[in-house]
């Protein structure tokens, strides 16, 4: 398996804090079937101002330090970004850090409490600069979770989604593992991921949570979402989301979508 989101760099954001926990955090990888890990550490202005030199640097050092402890796990650099109308022009300038440095994708992080007005500019902002946006836990963002027919439009404009792992396995609350559970079954998340902070936060394994997937969507979409689509990504191809499924519930559907405006 292939994971494409992790805070295992050691002391760059609230991942890993030291050495020894991320290579105790790579040892649990290898041991749950993981072979390539990207690292995603936050960048959030005024917070974590992890720049692109400054992430490749500590992935090379992670790298030597895994091959010094004989750890067979691929480090590949990223970083997680908070979502934030200068991006185009900080990764054009060599500021910030697309995954695996290719220019292809970035991840992107969406803020909690409410959505900008103008997010579908900044997508096509993104994507004229022929990079593909992939937003991170979906699952657990309260807006979505109320309307989340906004995933469904990105979805349709070409935009990739993460879901994690935690949120699978129930490490979360109920709400989020039905939502999880809706978004797999609605075809609107497409790369399954760890998110892993440390071994009991986030913990950096995915194969439980892949068994679920199989579960609800098939082998084939677990297989998808945990080695085709990420090696593909890693490898700067192009991938396109299978169209996603129409809700159908009152719930999350286009009666809960439309029932905002006119009730």
């Amino acid at each position: 398996m292939i994971d494409l989101h992790s805070h295992i760099l050691p002391g760059l954001d609230d991942g890993a804090r030291d050495l020894e926990r991320s290579l105790d955090m790579a040892r649990a990888s290898v041991a749950d079937g993981v072979t390539d890990m990207v690292c995603t550490p936050h960048w959030v202005p005024g917070k974590y101002e992890n720049t692109r030199a400054a992430i490749l640097a500590a992935c090379a050092e992670l790298r030597d330090r895994l091959a010094e402890a004989r750890i067979p796990l691929t480090l590949w650099p990223g970083a997680e970004l908070h979502v934030d109308t200068g991006i185009p022009e900080r990764i054009r300038s060599g500021e910030l850090l697309t995954l695996v440095d290719g220019g292809k994708y970035v991840l992107i992080e969406l803020p909690e409490e409410s959505l900008p007005s103008n997010l579908e500019d900044f997508f096509w902002a993104l994507q004229l600069d022929g990079i593909k946006p992939i937003l991170s836990h979906v699952e657990r963002n309260p807006v979505l979770q109320r309307d989340p027919m906004r995933l469904f439009r990105w979805v349709e404009m070409g935009i990739l989604a993460q879901i994690t792992a935690a949120s699978l396995v129930q490490e979360f609350s109920e709400e989020i593992l039905d939502f999880s559970q809706e978004l797999i079954e609605h075809r609107l998340v497409h790369i399954l991921v760890s998110d892993a902070h440390g071994l009991k936060r986030r913990s950096p394994k995915l194969s439980a949570a892949r068994d679920v997937v199989a579960s609800i969507a098939g082998e084939s979409a677990a297989r998808r979402m945990t080695e085709d689509i990420p090696r593909r990504i890693l490898e700067g191809k192009f991938v396109e989301p299978d169209d996603p499924l129409p809700y159908r519930s009152a719930k999350h559907g286009l009666r809960a979508y439309f029932d905002r405006f006119f009730k």
